[in-house]
């Protein structure tokens, strides 16, 4: 099919839609230390005097992380060579930023269905990581069981959760405290007044393995890709468009990205359609094409902002009552996550953070405050063995109603916004990559539909929650 073509349905569509509406040397760092290798060999070339930066593209995404080199990756598995693509980003070497080392985990347990169809596809894409990316990508996927509690408050919600879970074919069983406890003796049950365990699609996997197996793909398919900061776009001013919510006359349609080099050379890139999956940063960059600094539609912001916490190890684990190696992963009512280190002697652990910045604490006030009394509360034979912290990692949050934003900007409508996701942005991102190439291809969301994720909603002031029970 014509690039135009595709390039003027997506237009087209977008319009219509608004008028209707580790003794650590372990597995992770060696991934990471490869991976920072290898796409920093694949971008040397960048620094070569024979170089060419792209001046023009079909398609600019800006930030390479796990959704930004996902849509590179299936942009260019249905196009190939039909279109064009580029991926901007600061750090190609992915050394300034945190991993999510502990993202790699995939669970089917959510109250959304578009999350739970976004997690059935991420394990189909897993499974067949070598055929899907590359045959030397290992991505390590384990299938393991999954082991959400719940107090009393919100075991209704969890009751609702896994009738829908049943409802779209994910096997799972509800476990009353007791079973649970005789199930699992570490962990106390006192306050928990129901658990739910599936054992099937779900489980951990190789993070580094799934952002390397992208980008390798991607560039031999014939992405590009810039080591260079996004600074600003230009517009053009196009006054024969109407646009409801818009002053007749006044669009201005976003036509180049600005960047600059590491060398601090400023270049342009003229481009159809622009992505932008920066994570965090995203929000900064959304200012630079004036959403949420300007007037009607542009005056409202992409409110992502950045999340942090710690990720650590337990050892000195003994007792007969210590997780053995069919411990599942533990999600808590209070936030608090637990998994085995793989065959390791050692669990990994931590705690999602506060969703209200107000709330935000110190590191070590949320070490005492927060995270510890959890971990005392729900493995107290565990918090008396070493704990020790691993790393600070981070995601971007979208603090509207936590959920990720997917789609079309309603005044920019050759800006495709991919960002807050979160702690979902790593496992989901396959189902995310793809979605994206379906609204640039199909004009629609032509396998998964995830219109709730819309930056519509953020207009109308109509929250997409994921009711998690923690």
């Amino acid at each position: 099919m014509n690039k135009n073509i595709l390039i003027n349905r997506l237009v087209s569509f977008t319009i219509n839609k608004r008028r209707g509406y580790f003794k650590y040397p372990n597995p992770f760092k060696r991934t990471l230390d490869a991976l920072s290798i290898n796409i920093k060999n694949e971008f040397i070339k960048n620094k070569s005097p024979h170089f060419i930066y792209p001046e023009h593209t079909d398609v600019v995404i800006i930030g390479g992380g796990f959704i930004g080199s996902s849509a590179a990756f299936w942009i260019k598995q249905r196009t190939a060579e039909g279109m064009a693509v580029v991926v901007i980003d600061k750090d190609l070497t992915f050394k300034g930023t945190p991993r999510n080392l502990s993202q790699g985990v995939l669970s089917q347990h959510f109250s959304q269905l578009e999350n739970i169809q976004l997690s059935q596809f991420s394990a189909q894409f897993l499974r067949k990581a070598k055929q899907n990316l590359n045959k030397n990508i290992d991505i390590q996927f384990y299938p393991h069981g999954y082991l959400v509690l719940a107090s009393d408050k919100y075991a209704d919600n969890l009751e609702k959760n896994s009738r829908l879970l049943t409802e779209f074919g994910v096997k799972n069983e509800l476990l009353s405290s007791e079973q649970i406890k005789k199930k699992y003796p570490y962990l106390n049950t006192n306050d928990v007044k129901l658990g739910c365990l599936s054992s099937e699609s779900e489980g951990v996997f190789n993070a580094n393995s799934l952002l390397n197996g992208y980008i390798e793909k991607s560039l031999e398919t014939g992405a590009k890709y810039i080591d260079g900061e996004v600074i600003g776009f230009e517009t053009e001013d196009q006054q024969h468009v109407l646009m409801q919510g818009v002053k007749p006359m006044t669009f201005k349609r976003l036509t180049r990205v600005a960047y600059k080099t590491k060398d601090g050379e400023e270049r342009f890139i003229k481009f159809a359609l622009c992505i932008v999956a920066a994570g965090a940063e995203s929000s900064n960059i959304a200012k630079l094409a004036k959403i949420g600094v300007g007037d009607d539609l542009l005056s409202v912001p992409l409110p992502i902002q950045k999340r942090e916490f710690n990720v650590y190890s337990l050892e000195g684990c003994t007792g007969k009552d210590k997780p053995g190696l069919n411990t599942p992963i533990i999600m808590d009512t209070s936030g608090l996550w637990l998994k085995r280190n793989g065959l390791e002697n050692n669990l990994i652990c931590g705690q999602i953070p506060l969703i209200d910045p107000g709330n935000s604490l110190q590191n070590n006030d949320y070490y005492e405050q927060i995270f510890k009394p959890s971990l005392q509360n729900r493995f107290p034979t565990l918090s008396n063995g070493k704990i020790e912290k691993i790393q600070k990692e981070e995601y971007d949050c979208n603090t509207f109603d936590d959920s990720g934003i997917l789609g079309p900007h309603p005044y920019h409508n050759n800006l495709i916004l991919a960002t807050g996701f979160g702690r979902l942005g790593v496992p989901h991102s396959p189902g995310i990559g793809r979605a994206i190439s379906d609204l640039i291809i199909d004009s629609r969301f032509s396998h998964t539909d995830l219109t709730p994720f819309s930056f519509d909603r953020l207009l109308l002031k109509e929250p997409f929650v994921e009711f998690s029970i923690y």
